[in-house]
């Protein structure tokens, strides 16, 4: 299954399109988006930092996810870092 991720925040640094396709199993969990992007990451982000992912949230277009939860049929996320201010 394609799944394609937006890139926000910090992660739209990475790549000039803001969005990575990966490449995943069809019963692929947003768990696994994770893992993919981390992999991913890692091979072509040289300034990557695994903690930032490690602390993003995952959303389809309708509702932020859960690890356990199942990628949308759709294949399309996004990848959303926490953010702060005031």
């Amino acid at each position: 299954m394609k799944v394609e991720v937006k890139l926000f925040g910090a992660f739209r640094d990475f790549e000039k399109e803001a969005l990575v396709t990966l490449d995943l199993a069809p019963d692929a969990r947003v768990e696994d988006v994770r893992n993919g992007l981390a992999a991913y990451a890692g091979a072509h982000w040289p300034q990557f930092c695994p903690k930032l992912l490690g602390h993003s949230a995952f959303a389809s277009e309708h509702a932020v996810l859960r690890e356990g939860d199942p990628v949308p049929a759709d294949g399309k996320m996004a990848v959303l870092p926490p953010v702060s201010g005031g």
